[in-house]
Protein backbone atom coordinates (compact mmCIF):
# COMPACT_ATOMS: atom_id res chain seq x y z
CA UNK A 1 0.00 0.00 0.00
CA UNK A 2 1.47 3.66 -0.96
CA UNK A 3 1.88 6.28 1.47
CA UNK A 4 -1.34 8.59 1.76
CA UNK A 5 -0.92 12.49 1.31
CA UNK A 6 -3.91 15.28 1.88
CA UNK A 7 -5.63 16.51 -0.48
CA UNK A 8 -4.64 19.63 -1.16
CA UNK A 9 -0.87 18.67 -1.22
CA UNK A 10 -1.89 16.06 -3.86
CA UNK A 11 -3.22 18.49 -5.97
CA UNK A 12 -0.63 20.64 -5.38
CA UNK A 13 1.23 18.25 -7.40
CA UNK A 14 -1.27 18.06 -9.95
CA UNK A 15 -1.50 21.75 -10.76
CA UNK A 16 2.29 22.17 -11.65
CA UNK A 17 2.22 19.15 -13.82
CA UNK A 18 3.46 20.08 -17.18
CA UNK A 19 2.20 17.09 -19.32
CA UNK A 20 -1.16 17.18 -17.26
CA UNK A 21 -1.40 20.72 -18.18
CA UNK A 22 -0.52 20.12 -22.13
CA UNK A 23 -2.91 17.61 -22.31
CA UNK A 24 -5.99 19.14 -20.67
CA UNK A 25 -5.05 22.41 -22.44
CA UNK A 26 -4.27 20.69 -25.94
CA UNK A 27 -7.99 18.82 -25.49
CA UNK A 28 -9.63 22.18 -25.21
CA UNK A 29 -8.12 23.98 -27.95
CA UNK A 30 -9.43 20.70 -30.20
CA UNK A 31 -13.05 21.03 -28.59
CA UNK A 32 -13.36 25.02 -29.02
CA UNK A 33 -11.87 24.96 -32.23
CA UNK A 34 -14.39 22.30 -33.49
CA UNK A 35 -17.36 23.75 -31.34
CA UNK A 36 -18.09 27.51 -31.21
CA UNK A 37 -20.52 27.12 -27.80
CA UNK A 38 -17.46 25.71 -26.47
CA UNK A 39 -14.94 28.21 -27.63
CA UNK A 40 -17.37 30.95 -26.32
CA UNK A 41 -17.94 28.89 -22.93
CA UNK A 42 -13.95 28.69 -22.05
CA UNK A 43 -14.02 32.78 -22.21
CA UNK A 44 -17.08 33.03 -19.21
CA UNK A 45 -16.05 34.28 -16.34
CA UNK A 46 -15.58 32.68 -12.92
CA UNK A 47 -16.53 34.41 -9.42
CA UNK A 48 -12.92 33.74 -7.47
CA UNK A 49 -15.42 32.99 -3.96
CA UNK A 50 -16.48 29.37 -5.75
CA UNK A 51 -13.95 29.26 -8.56
CA UNK A 52 -10.13 30.37 -7.38
CA UNK A 53 -8.64 28.35 -10.15
CA UNK A 54 -8.54 31.28 -12.41
CA UNK A 55 -10.79 34.11 -13.80
CA UNK A 56 -11.90 32.12 -16.71
CA UNK A 57 -14.28 28.64 -17.05
CA UNK A 58 -11.58 27.55 -19.36
CA UNK A 59 -9.58 27.69 -16.31
CA UNK A 60 -11.81 25.14 -14.10
CA UNK A 61 -12.50 22.95 -17.28
CA UNK A 62 -8.73 22.08 -17.48
CA UNK A 63 -8.38 21.52 -13.97
CA UNK A 64 -10.94 18.64 -14.11
CA UNK A 65 -9.45 17.08 -17.10
CA UNK A 66 -5.94 17.43 -15.96
CA UNK A 67 -7.84 15.87 -12.72
CA UNK A 68 -9.00 12.57 -14.84
CA UNK A 69 -6.18 12.33 -17.15
CA UNK A 70 -4.13 12.11 -13.37
CA UNK A 71 -6.55 9.45 -11.99
CA UNK A 72 -6.10 7.89 -15.62
CA UNK A 73 -2.22 7.48 -15.63
CA UNK A 74 -2.18 6.53 -11.90
CA UNK A 75 -0.75 10.51 -10.63
CA UNK A 76 -3.58 10.49 -8.43
CA UNK A 77 -5.28 7.49 -6.57
CA UNK A 78 -8.22 7.92 -4.88
CA UNK A 79 -6.84 5.31 -2.34
CA UNK A 80 -4.06 7.65 -1.14
CA UNK A 81 -5.86 10.27 -0.07
CA UNK A 82 -5.55 10.75 3.43
CA UNK A 83 -8.97 12.46 4.08
CA UNK A 84 -10.26 9.57 2.51
CA UNK A 85 -7.93 6.84 3.66
CA UNK A 86 -9.81 7.87 7.37
CA UNK A 87 -12.83 6.89 6.29
CA UNK A 88 -12.14 3.11 7.34
CA UNK A 89 -15.88 1.85 6.15
CA UNK A 90 -15.51 3.39 2.85
CA UNK A 91 -12.42 1.75 1.92
CA UNK A 92 -14.90 -0.35 -0.80
CA UNK A 93 -16.11 3.04 -2.32
CA UNK A 94 -12.84 4.52 -2.37
CA UNK A 95 -11.72 1.76 -4.31
CA UNK A 96 -14.71 1.10 -6.62
CA UNK A 97 -14.91 4.88 -7.51
CA UNK A 98 -11.23 5.02 -8.72
CA UNK A 99 -12.11 1.78 -11.04
CA UNK A 100 -15.10 3.56 -12.32
CA UNK A 101 -13.22 6.53 -12.89
CA UNK A 102 -10.80 4.47 -15.44
CA UNK A 103 -13.11 2.23 -16.65
CA UNK A 104 -15.48 5.29 -17.74
CA UNK A 105 -12.93 7.07 -18.77
CA UNK A 106 -14.59 8.61 -21.96
CA UNK A 107 -17.82 9.40 -19.81
CA UNK A 108 -16.25 11.45 -17.38
CA UNK A 109 -14.08 13.54 -20.16
CA UNK A 110 -17.20 14.07 -21.96
CA UNK A 111 -18.86 15.49 -18.40
CA UNK A 112 -16.40 17.10 -18.00
CA UNK A 113 -16.91 19.19 -21.58
CA UNK A 114 -20.45 19.65 -21.65
CA UNK A 115 -21.48 20.11 -18.10
CA UNK A 116 -20.75 24.35 -17.99
CA UNK A 117 -20.82 24.64 -21.47
CA UNK A 118 -24.35 26.79 -21.29
CA UNK A 119 -22.33 29.31 -18.44
CA UNK A 120 -21.79 31.15 -21.26
CA UNK A 121 -25.52 32.24 -21.99
CA UNK A 122 -26.55 32.24 -18.80
CA UNK A 123 -23.70 34.35 -17.19
CA UNK A 124 -25.34 37.53 -15.19
CA UNK A 125 -23.37 40.08 -12.89
CA UNK A 126 -24.07 41.56 -9.68
CA UNK A 127 -22.70 43.92 -7.61
CA UNK A 128 -22.97 45.63 -4.31
CA UNK A 129 -24.73 49.30 -4.27
CA UNK A 130 -21.74 51.76 -4.77
CA UNK A 131 -18.88 49.62 -5.62
CA UNK A 132 -16.98 50.26 -8.37
CA UNK A 133 -18.82 47.31 -10.26
CA UNK A 134 -21.97 48.46 -9.50
CA UNK A 135 -20.82 52.09 -11.06
CA UNK A 136 -20.45 49.96 -14.67
CA UNK A 137 -23.62 48.83 -14.61
CA UNK A 138 -22.67 45.38 -13.38
CA UNK A 139 -25.22 45.16 -11.31
CA UNK A 140 -28.15 43.17 -13.17
CA UNK A 141 -31.08 41.13 -11.35
CA UNK A 142 -31.95 39.21 -14.18
CA UNK A 143 -32.67 35.10 -14.11
CA UNK A 144 -32.43 33.46 -16.66
CA UNK A 145 -34.81 33.63 -19.28
CA UNK A 146 -33.77 32.77 -22.99
CA UNK A 147 -35.75 35.62 -24.88
CA UNK A 148 -34.76 38.42 -22.19
CA UNK A 149 -32.63 41.25 -22.50
CA UNK A 150 -30.09 38.90 -24.66
CA UNK A 151 -28.51 41.92 -26.51
CA UNK A 152 -28.28 43.53 -22.70
CA UNK A 153 -26.60 40.40 -21.84
CA UNK A 154 -23.95 40.01 -24.70
CA UNK A 155 -23.20 43.53 -24.07
CA UNK A 156 -22.27 42.80 -19.88
CA UNK A 157 -20.32 39.96 -21.46
CA UNK A 158 -17.73 42.09 -23.26
CA UNK A 159 -17.81 44.90 -21.12
CA UNK A 160 -16.44 42.54 -18.55
CA UNK A 161 -14.14 41.30 -20.66
CA UNK A 162 -13.00 44.33 -22.19
CA UNK A 163 -12.66 45.40 -18.32
CA UNK A 164 -10.61 42.50 -17.18
CA UNK A 165 -8.03 42.64 -20.02
CA UNK A 166 -7.77 46.31 -19.61
CA UNK A 167 -7.33 44.81 -15.57
CA UNK A 168 -4.52 42.51 -16.37
CA UNK A 169 -2.36 45.27 -18.55
CA UNK A 170 -2.44 47.39 -15.76
CA UNK A 171 -0.49 44.90 -13.45
CA UNK A 172 1.95 42.96 -15.84
CA UNK A 173 4.11 42.39 -12.66
CA UNK A 174 1.12 39.86 -10.57
CA UNK A 175 0.74 36.43 -11.52
CA UNK A 176 -2.85 35.48 -12.75
CA UNK A 177 -4.14 33.95 -9.80
CA UNK A 178 -3.06 37.64 -8.28
CA UNK A 179 -4.81 39.20 -10.79
CA UNK A 180 -8.40 37.37 -10.42
CA UNK A 181 -8.19 38.27 -6.67
CA UNK A 182 -6.98 42.14 -7.13
CA UNK A 183 -10.28 42.27 -9.73
CA UNK A 184 -12.86 40.91 -7.42
CA UNK A 185 -11.33 43.32 -4.50
CA UNK A 186 -11.32 46.24 -6.67
CA UNK A 187 -14.94 46.03 -8.67
CA UNK A 188 -16.54 43.35 -6.16
CA UNK A 189 -18.68 41.76 -9.49
CA UNK A 190 -20.15 38.34 -8.63
CA UNK A 191 -20.70 35.88 -11.11
CA UNK A 192 -23.85 33.75 -11.47
CA UNK A 193 -24.98 31.41 -14.10
CA UNK A 194 -28.82 31.11 -13.05
CA UNK A 195 -30.09 27.54 -14.46
CA UNK A 196 -27.20 26.82 -16.71
CA UNK A 197 -27.88 23.35 -16.00
CA UNK A 198 -30.78 23.02 -17.24
CA UNK A 199 -30.24 24.39 -20.64
CA UNK A 200 -28.87 20.84 -21.97
CA UNK A 201 -32.33 20.48 -22.61
CA UNK A 202 -32.92 23.98 -25.35
CA UNK A 203 -32.03 22.66 -28.53
CA UNK A 204 -28.56 24.16 -29.64
CA UNK A 205 -27.55 22.93 -26.09
CA UNK A 206 -28.73 19.73 -26.68
CA UNK A 207 -27.73 19.32 -30.34
CA UNK A 208 -23.92 20.19 -28.55
CA UNK A 209 -24.30 17.02 -25.90
CA UNK A 210 -25.19 14.22 -28.32
CA UNK A 211 -22.32 15.41 -30.34
CA UNK A 212 -19.98 14.47 -27.31
CA UNK A 213 -22.64 11.42 -26.84
CA UNK A 214 -20.85 10.18 -30.58
CA UNK A 215 -17.83 11.51 -30.41
CA UNK A 216 -16.86 9.66 -26.99
CA UNK A 217 -18.83 6.67 -28.20
CA UNK A 218 -21.01 6.37 -25.36
CA UNK A 219 -24.20 3.92 -24.77
CA UNK A 220 -27.96 4.52 -24.55
CA UNK A 221 -27.83 3.94 -21.41
CA UNK A 222 -24.93 6.33 -20.48
CA UNK A 223 -26.00 8.76 -22.44
CA UNK A 224 -29.07 9.39 -20.56
CA UNK A 225 -27.37 9.26 -17.37
CA UNK A 226 -25.30 11.51 -18.30
CA UNK A 227 -27.83 14.13 -19.12
CA UNK A 228 -29.71 13.71 -15.97
CA UNK A 229 -26.44 14.17 -13.93
CA UNK A 230 -25.86 17.19 -16.30
CA UNK A 231 -29.20 19.00 -15.67
CA UNK A 232 -28.99 17.92 -11.99
CA UNK A 233 -25.58 18.65 -11.47
CA UNK A 234 -25.96 22.23 -9.37
CA UNK A 235 -27.96 20.00 -6.98
CA UNK A 236 -25.37 18.32 -5.48
CA UNK A 237 -23.83 21.56 -3.65
CA UNK A 238 -25.76 20.36 -1.07
CA UNK A 239 -23.38 18.04 -0.47
CA UNK A 240 -20.83 20.59 1.00
CA UNK A 241 -23.32 20.38 4.49
CA UNK A 242 -23.23 17.20 5.94
CA UNK A 243 -27.10 17.92 7.28
CA UNK A 244 -28.19 18.34 3.48
CA UNK A 245 -26.48 15.66 2.18
CA UNK A 246 -29.44 13.22 0.60
CA UNK A 247 -29.22 10.26 -1.77
CA UNK A 248 -32.42 9.73 -2.23
CA UNK A 249 -33.55 12.05 -4.75
CA UNK A 250 -31.19 10.54 -7.43
CA UNK A 251 -31.74 6.75 -6.25
CA UNK A 252 -36.04 7.91 -7.06
CA UNK A 253 -34.52 9.36 -10.78
CA UNK A 254 -32.62 6.19 -11.46
CA UNK A 255 -35.49 4.04 -10.33
CA UNK A 256 -37.92 5.98 -12.88
CA UNK A 257 -35.55 6.05 -15.96
CA UNK A 258 -34.95 2.38 -15.25
CA UNK A 259 -30.94 2.90 -14.29
CA UNK A 260 -29.23 0.80 -11.72
CA UNK A 261 -29.55 2.80 -8.33
CA UNK A 262 -25.78 1.60 -7.51
CA UNK A 263 -24.04 2.83 -10.74
CA UNK A 264 -26.06 6.55 -11.12
CA UNK A 265 -24.76 7.23 -7.72
CA UNK A 266 -21.50 6.04 -8.46
CA UNK A 267 -21.06 8.33 -11.38
CA UNK A 268 -22.50 11.20 -9.68
CA UNK A 269 -19.87 10.75 -6.76
CA UNK A 270 -17.44 10.54 -9.82
CA UNK A 271 -19.41 13.88 -10.91
CA UNK A 272 -18.85 15.56 -7.49
CA UNK A 273 -15.36 14.83 -7.32
CA UNK A 274 -14.32 16.48 -10.33
CA UNK A 275 -16.54 19.41 -10.34
CA UNK A 276 -17.05 20.54 -7.08
CA UNK A 277 -13.77 18.76 -4.96
CA UNK A 278 -10.81 18.66 -7.83
CA UNK A 279 -11.85 21.16 -10.19
CA UNK A 280 -12.99 23.95 -8.10
CA UNK A 281 -10.51 25.95 -6.01
CA UNK A 282 -11.41 27.70 -2.54
CA UNK A 283 -9.51 30.82 -1.43
CA UNK A 284 -9.28 31.57 2.11
CA UNK A 285 -6.78 33.30 4.72
CA UNK A 286 -4.78 30.39 4.50
CA UNK A 287 -4.27 29.56 1.06
CA UNK A 288 -6.00 27.60 -1.53
CA UNK A 289 -7.67 24.60 -1.08
CA UNK A 290 -10.47 21.82 -1.94
CA UNK A 291 -13.50 20.83 -0.71
CA UNK A 292 -12.86 16.88 -0.35
CA UNK A 293 -15.89 17.14 2.27
CA UNK A 294 -18.14 17.29 -0.55
CA UNK A 295 -16.86 13.33 -1.18
CA UNK A 296 -17.16 11.95 1.98
CA UNK A 297 -20.67 13.13 2.50
CA UNK A 298 -21.80 11.99 -1.00
CA UNK A 299 -20.39 8.58 0.48
CA UNK A 300 -21.81 9.00 3.66
CA UNK A 301 -25.33 9.91 2.29
CA UNK A 302 -24.92 6.72 -0.02
CA UNK A 303 -24.81 4.51 3.18
CA UNK A 304 -27.77 6.43 4.60
CA UNK A 305 -30.11 5.48 1.43
CA UNK A 306 -30.01 1.73 2.54
CA UNK A 307 -27.14 0.41 5.05
CA UNK A 308 -28.23 -2.89 4.33
CA UNK A 309 -27.97 -2.75 0.66
CA UNK A 310 -24.48 -1.35 0.82
CA UNK A 311 -23.10 -4.37 3.37
CA UNK A 312 -24.86 -7.04 0.81
CA UNK A 313 -22.91 -5.09 -1.67
CA UNK A 314 -19.53 -5.34 -0.10
CA UNK A 315 -20.19 -9.12 1.12
CA UNK A 316 -21.05 -9.76 -2.44
CA UNK A 317 -17.80 -8.49 -3.64
CA UNK A 318 -15.45 -9.82 -1.09
CA UNK A 319 -16.64 -12.92 -2.42
CA UNK A 320 -15.90 -12.34 -5.47
CA UNK A 321 -12.66 -11.52 -5.09
CA UNK A 322 -12.23 -14.85 -3.08
CA UNK A 323 -13.04 -16.89 -5.13
CA UNK A 324 -11.04 -14.86 -8.09
CA UNK A 325 -8.30 -15.10 -6.00
CA UNK A 326 -8.57 -18.90 -5.61
CA UNK A 327 -8.67 -19.77 -8.93
CA UNK A 328 -5.63 -17.35 -9.67
CA UNK A 329 -3.53 -19.40 -6.76
CA UNK A 330 -4.34 -22.64 -8.90
CA UNK A 331 -3.58 -20.94 -12.39
CA UNK A 332 0.08 -20.25 -10.35
CA UNK A 333 0.64 -23.56 -8.80
CA UNK A 334 -0.43 -21.79 -5.22
CA UNK A 335 -3.39 -23.96 -4.40
CA UNK A 336 -3.67 -26.93 -2.11
CA UNK A 337 -2.98 -29.92 -4.68
CA UNK A 338 0.01 -28.01 -5.96
CA UNK A 339 1.82 -26.84 -2.84
CA UNK A 340 0.91 -30.40 -1.65
CA UNK A 341 2.98 -32.20 -4.80
CA UNK A 342 5.96 -28.92 -3.85
CA UNK A 343 6.26 -29.79 -0.28
CA UNK A 344 5.61 -33.66 -0.38
CA UNK A 345 3.31 -32.80 2.36
CA UNK A 346 0.12 -35.23 2.86
CA UNK A 347 -3.26 -33.74 3.48
CA UNK A 348 -4.46 -32.53 7.30
CA UNK A 349 -4.16 -29.99 10.19
CA UNK A 350 -0.14 -29.63 9.69
CA UNK A 351 -0.63 -29.08 5.58
CA UNK A 352 -3.96 -26.82 6.43
CA UNK A 353 -1.78 -24.44 8.41
CA UNK A 354 0.76 -24.04 6.06
CA UNK A 355 -0.57 -23.63 3.41
CA UNK A 356 -2.95 -20.86 5.06
CA UNK A 357 0.07 -19.25 5.97
CA UNK A 358 1.77 -19.33 2.49
CA UNK A 359 -1.66 -18.18 0.91
CA UNK A 360 -1.65 -15.29 3.71
CA UNK A 361 1.94 -14.00 3.01
CA UNK A 362 1.56 -13.94 -1.24
CA UNK A 363 -1.72 -11.08 -0.15
CA UNK A 364 0.89 -9.17 2.32
CA UNK A 365 -1.32 -11.02 4.92
CA UNK A 366 1.49 -12.59 7.13
CA UNK A 367 5.20 -13.13 6.51
CA UNK A 368 6.15 -16.17 3.99
CA UNK A 369 7.55 -19.37 5.68
CA UNK A 370 10.86 -20.93 4.64
CA UNK A 371 11.55 -24.78 3.14
CA UNK A 372 14.71 -24.31 1.87
CA UNK A 373 16.78 -22.62 -1.19
CA UNK A 374 15.23 -24.71 -4.02
CA UNK A 375 11.73 -25.18 -2.65
CA UNK A 376 11.78 -20.98 -1.84
CA UNK A 377 12.85 -19.86 -5.10
CA UNK A 378 10.23 -22.11 -7.00
CA UNK A 379 7.60 -20.33 -5.11
CA UNK A 380 9.06 -17.33 -5.47
CA UNK A 381 8.75 -17.93 -9.31
CA UNK A 382 5.28 -18.78 -8.32
CA UNK A 383 4.39 -15.89 -6.62
CA UNK A 384 5.80 -13.31 -8.56
CA UNK A 385 3.68 -15.13 -11.60
CA UNK A 386 0.60 -14.34 -9.20
CA UNK A 387 1.44 -10.72 -9.26
CA UNK A 388 2.06 -10.44 -12.73
CA UNK A 389 -1.38 -11.44 -12.86
CA UNK A 390 -3.18 -10.04 -10.29
CA UNK A 391 -1.94 -6.36 -10.72
CA UNK A 392 -2.00 -3.88 -13.94
CA UNK A 393 1.11 -1.66 -14.86
CA UNK A 394 0.99 1.10 -12.52
CA UNK A 395 -0.83 -0.52 -9.44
Amino acid sequence: MHDSEFFDVLMRRVCVDQKLYNRADAMLHAVSTAEPLVADSLCTPQDIRFHAEGPFVRDHLRLILMSLYAIQDGTLRLTEIEELRRLKAYGYEIEELNNIFKENFAWFEAFALCHDAAKWASVVFVSPEKSRGAELGFNSKLTYEPDVDLTERARLRTQYLDLYKTFETQHPNESPREIQSLFYLTYEIEVKYPHHDQMIHTPVYHALFERFVIAHQLTDIHASMLEDIVCHHLSFKKFSKTQTSNMSPYVHIAQAKGYDADDFIDFIQGAIFLDFVCGSQRLSAHGYWHEIEMLVNAFKAEHDVDPMQRAEKIHTKEEQEHKDRNLLFKDVGLDGISIMDLLKMEPGPAFGRVLKQLQYAVVGQASMPKFGKKVDEELSRRVGEFYKKSFKVGE
